[in-house]
């Protein structure tokens, strides 16, 4: 597990149809499900969206960068 620092967050509405990232019994696909968050990771100046990976109660967030596609997000830093 790799885990991603934080530099700059903000919000940015998700506009697309998120029923595609849901399977049939409302749990995400291994995709993962995009969240409303846009985080900036240390070492680059692009905004990176945040997606959620949940196959029970809890989730985890998640941004996928052209070098690795699972670099999890600490919740408390969004």
């Amino acid at each position: 597990m790799t885990y991603v620092k934080i530099t700059d967050c903000e919000k940015n509405p998700f506009t697309g149809n998120l029923w595609n990232y849901l399977t049939v019994d409302g749990y995400t696909k291994r995709s993962g499900a995009p969240t409303n968050k846009m985080v900036k990771i240390e070492g680059s100046n692009r905004w990176y969206r945040v997606y959620q990976f949940c196959v029970s109660n809890t989730g985890t967030l998640f941004i996928k960068t052209k070098d690795n596609p699972f670099l999890i997000v600490q919740s408390w830093q969004v």
